[in-house]
């Protein structure tokens, strides 16, 4: 075969390389079989934002839980100081004005805890639609990755073709140039 490529060259061929290492290939292949939903991170992530989908009195009662603690520790000891500081003595604590203020302080937290849950569940639901579509959306990519490409390895004239080329050249002679390159495939 060399003898033959010598004397009449050889065509353009069309060769097929790898476009990733084999690490590479190693990592996209491991992405598919240990898919994100088994990811620790992911699953407690989607677990946390379906509870702030599902509006379970639980969730929002762990949401509330330090608003709450905050109310109780900080607000209504302010307000009793306040009433009580202002010399009635102890029966200012039992007094309409406490209570009035007490009951606005109360109606108040509810208000921004409502703003604020639905503050989070409009939030949580693109989030909630990300975290459903991800496992697609990388299963589509991976598959989208070409894992080999083409490469044109010129051919090579060989020694008659260039004697002809050089004899038709020589002679000014271009048909006969055209003749051996249509029948050499060059």
């Amino acid at each position: 075969m060399a003898l033959l490529d010598f004397l009449f060259g050889k065509r353009d061929k069309l060769k097929q390389i790898p476009t990733m290492a084999p690490f590479q290939q190693q990592a996209l292949q491991g992405l598919f079989q240990n898919p994100l939903q088994n990811n620790p991170l992911y699953q407690q992530g989607s677990s946390y934002l379906q509870q702030l989908l599902s509006g379970s009195p639980e969730s929002f009662a762990n949401f509330e839980a330090p608003y709450m603690q905050n109310f109780q520790q900080n607000i209504v000891p302010q307000l009793a100081e306040r009433f009580a500081g202002s010399g009635t003595g102890s029966g200012a604590l039992s007094s309409s004005g406490f209570q009035n203020s007490l009951g606005q302080a109360g109606r108040n937290l509810q208000t921004d805890l409502a703003g604020l849950r639905s503050g989070l569940q409009a939030g949580a639901l693109p989030q909630a639609l990300g975290y459903a579509q991800q496992p697609y959306s990388n299963a589509i990519a991976g598959s989208q990755i070409p894992s080999f490409s083409y490469l044109n390895q010129r051919g090579q004239q060989g020694l008659i073709p260039g004697i002809g080329n050089t004899l038709g050249m020589g002679f000014g002679m271009g048909p006969l140039t055209n003749y051996f390159n249509s029948y050499f495939g060059l």
